[in-house]
């Protein structure tokens, strides 16, 4: 390798390499570069021959040598991988990067890009024609103005001219050629791993449409941001606009363990602390602990003490009026942000308004940090933090963690300010290790009040999460074998997406090899996109007696055994592929798992992927021509019976579901508790659709929807519930959080005036039996019905109340877009016609 100009900056365990334009050089990425710094190492380097690496030897001009280069350049920079964001040439470069070395790339930022340009030719002409008539200074002076968008400030236009300007013209016209060579069109639909593409609306040189859109068709999943008025340049331009684009990006793709090779070495620093609550606060903000979500209590006065210090280093504090608001607006923080949060409920009341979160969070596998007062044990005056309230009797516990330690990965009681840092970052990186889970941390008033320990604190954690296991070299043959031999095989998941690239690994398995994807089990996450040709829904009922082999990836209840009828009782081969194959923490899971692939998912269905790639089935083409047929019909039959609901008298679930699907676009987030049908509701993004855990504890998709919003305000946040999950979702607490936290998302209350499940349970239960005779369901009717778009209302929303089928698409689609213009909230009250 030629010698090459770099700057690298350290700032965390992932690596971000910038790949600059033909006309750029490393400083083109300035604002990135500061955006990221704190939480990313980057690298920004001068491709050879061009700036700083500029040599008379003249290396040899190619994009696979500007690849090559990059790959070894992330190599000296200590990562095993990283994440490669490059702009126009750059964008090339990155996917030439991950044709060579996929095992290198993380994730992929395309931006003014191309993977194949239809006036290659043309461009080179004109370029060489150009150039042979004039300078490098004179081309740059004459080109750059139009490669900015109009409102560039002149200073930015003039640094790039003289970047340009400078360069040698014959290392820019074998650069200008090799860019306009390439054809990826063939790999871009092979790619796996998460891809992020931006362009300007007013770049005329790489116009979005084509270039960018038809990287956009290929790519499975790929995600598409146009920042208005942007050129060429747009991460200069608008640099704000594409950080704002990138950083979640980045921060969605993240590695599930650090990609650095070398230990790191974190010398440990003073605390300006002076009490263990100061202290708290501040390990909470080093540890990157973004948000504090939290009710109150008496318990909690030596933290706001510590919160009023004037620059007190502490995360956000969000507060709600309920418990359940808060932990399940950490929830979906959490889900949408990837940063564990913290929860902090009050005493063992607290905890108790708490546990409805915890289990959701246990089950759904999601991290994040529970910390509880616990009541003060001295009446001492002496004593700071010593018992003054009469409540503080009867709110002392002999276990309070023994409430919900069933549900909890950990727990543990502060005894002393010198266990703070090592409880904090156990606790942080026992909940984010896979299966991760919540953890919940006791902290004793006197505690809390007592001083500080004068101990150094290091600057980053010595305790980090287990990253997940590789999966086993012969187990994966073995599975590979299996499926390479059978006839029909079938892959039910519910929880893949969880784990980081592992929608776009399940694409590529599927449409390559031709095995059908059934999602059941709760939609907990976005598992794969609903346009995918392998996708077959989310009824496993049908498809499991077809199957000859299973594949269970994530997926705690892959099908329910009473509701398959399969050929002579006989359950086919399931393998079982996941963190925790087994499911370990629940009590009983008597599905077969005849051979287990632990370790991290995405992983083992890209390395299924390229050991079929390399001898795939015999009839793998006939099953994805067989699968792309029965998905159209599967989502198409599901349209048609929606559509004919819309000339019914009464709004029925199927028909606002169908109306849902047809108002959202791929920039909104769905949190789905109970009614909404994913099946007439097209999601083509990760990230995108959220439901409760299979323990399904009623009352969080309010909450999480809110958590949600505050971590990517960039979204449009959309909340289905029934009336009766309304209800459970502490409604006064969650719009009130709505209101003081001005996070504008869109309710839709599908209200049928019943517990609609409880009822269909019933029937299922004892069917022609004397409550559906008699039509008596006890315990199912709610019996009063309130007027939540007045609730809404009285709490600072817009509440809108639609009783007839043709009015709903309209109100979804005004919803919305008050959603995306203001800061209020909106429900919709939809009354619905009650299930048969």
């Amino acid at each position: 390798m030629p010698r090459i100009h770099t700057a690298l900056t350290q700032g965390g365990d992932e690596l971000v390499v910038f790949l600059h334009a033909v006309g750029g050089d490393h400083s083109s990425w300035r604002p990135q570069v500061e955006a990221l710094r704190a939480r990313y190492s980057t690298l920004t380097f001068d491709m050879r021959g061009h700036a700083r690496s500029y040599s008379p030897e003249r290396p040899e001009i190619s994009i696979q040598n500007f690849a090559d280069d990059a790959i070894d350049l992330v190599e000296e920079a200590g990562f095993y991988r990283a994440h490669f964001v490059g702009l126009s040439m750059g964008g090339v470069v990155a996917q030439e990067i991950f044709s060579r070395a996929p095992e290198r790339v993380q994730s992929l930022t395309l931006a003014a890009t191309w993977s194949f340009h239809p006036e290659a030719e043309a461009r080179r002409t004109w370029m060489e024609d150009k150039l042979s008539r004039m300078s490098m200074a004179e081309s740059a002076a004459l080109d750059m103005p139009n490669l900015y968008a109009s409102d560039a400030p002149r200073e930015l236009v003039d640094t790039a001219i003289a970047i340009e300007g400078g360069k040698d013209k014959d290392v820019f016209l074998q650069s200008w050629h090799a860019m306009l060579q390439v054809d990826y069109r063939e790999l871009l639909p092979r790619i796996d791993v998460p891809v992020l593409l931006i362009g300007g609306s007013d770049d005329r040189i790489t116009p979005v449409d084509p270039l960018l859109r038809d990287i956009f068709a290929r790519v499975p999943m790929a995600e598409l941001r146009v920042l208005a008025g942007g050129g060429h340049f747009c991460n200069l331009d608008r640099a704000e606009a594409f950080n704002a684009a990138l950083v979640p990006f980045l921060r969605r793709a993240r590695a599930r363990a650090p990609q650095a090779l070398a230990l790191p070495a974190a010398p440990p620093t003073p605390s300006s602390a002076a009490t263990v609550a100061e202290a708290l606060l501040e390990q909470l903000h080093r540890r990157d602990v973004p948000c504090l979500f939290s009710n109150s209590g008496t318990d909690f006065t030596p933290l706001i003490e510590a919160l009023a210090k004037p620059g007190a280093a502490a995360p956000r504090v969000v507060a709600a009026a309920h418990e359940n608001t808060a932990i399940a607006m950490a929830h979906g923080y959490q889900l949408l942000s990837g940063h564990v949060p913290a929860v902090m409920a009050h005493v063992n009341v607290g905890t108790a308004n708490s546990g409805l979160g915890l289990i959701n969070a246990r089950r759904a596998r999601v991290p994040m940090l529970v910390m509880a007062g616990l009541t003060p044990y001295t009446d001492a005056p002496a004593v700071p933090g010593h018992r003054t309230n009469f409540v503080q009797w009867g709110q002392d516990s002999f276990d309070q963690a023994a409430y919900f330690r069933e549900f909890t990965k950990w727990d543990y009681r502060l005894a002393t300010a010198d266990h703070l840092e090592v409880a904090v970052d156990r606790a942080l990186a026992i909940a984010d290790s896979d299966p991760a889970g919540p953890v919940y941390l006791t902290l004793p008033k006197e505690v809390l009040c007592a001083p500080a320990s004068s101990a150094p604190v290091s600057p980053r954690p010595r305790l980090r999460p287990n990253p997940p296991a590789r999966p086993d070299a012969v187990a994966l043959a073995r599975v590979a074998h299996a499926i390479r031999n059978a006839r029909r095989p079938l892959i039910l998941t519910a929880e893949l997406g969880r784990y980081r690239g592992g929608p776009e690994a399940l694409w590529q398995l599927a449409t390559r090899h031709g095995i059908g994807v059934v999602e059941f089990g709760k939609r907990n996450f976005f598992n794969l996109a609903t346009d995918c040709p392998a996708h077959l829904g989310f009824d496993p009922a049908s498809q499991v007696p077809q199957a000859d082999l299973i594949l269970a990836v994530e997926d705690p209840v892959p099908f329910i055994p009473a509701f398959v009828a399969l050929p002579q009782g006989q359950v086919p081969p399931i393998v079982q592929i996941g963190v925790d194959p087994l499911f370990a923490d629940l009590p009983l899971r008597g599905f077969p798992s005849d051979l287990a692939l632990p370790g991290d998912p995405a992983e083992s269905l890209r390395l299924l992927t390229r050991l079929l790639d390399a001898d795939p089935a015999p009839d793998a083409a006939a099953r994805r021509e067989a699968l792309r047929i029965e998905h159209a019909v599967v989502f198409a039959n599901a349209g048609v019976a929606a559509d004919f609901d819309a000339g019914k008298p009464a709004i029925t679930k199927r028909w606002l579901s169908r109306c849902v699907g047809q108002a959202v676009d791929d920039e909104v987030v769905i949190f789905n508790e109970y009614p909404l049908d994913p099946l007439l509701v097209p999601r083509r993004l990760p990230d995108s659709w959220f439901e409760n855990s299979i323990a399904s504890g009623l009352g969080w998709a309010l909450g999480a929807a809110l958590g949600g919003k505050m971590a990517r305000p960039d979204r449009a946040v959309l909340a289905a519930v029934g009336d009766g999950s309304f209800l459970f979702n502490t409604p006064l607490s969650a719009l009130h959080a709505a209101t003081a936290h001005r996070l504008p998302i869109l309710i839709v209350v599908f209200n049928d005036c019943a517990w609609s499940t409880i009822r269909k349970s019933t029937r299922g239960d004892f069917p022609g039996g004397h409550a559906q005779a008699t039509g008596n369901f006890a315990l199912c009717d709610l019996g009063a019905d309130p007027a939540y778009d007045q609730i809404a209302s009285a709490c600072g929303g817009v509440g809108v109340r639609v009783d007839r089928p043709d009015a709903v698409p309209d109100a979804l689609r005004r919803g919305l877009e008050l959603v995306r213009s203001g800061d209020r909230f909106v429900l919709l009250d939809v009354r619905c016609e009650r299930d048969a």
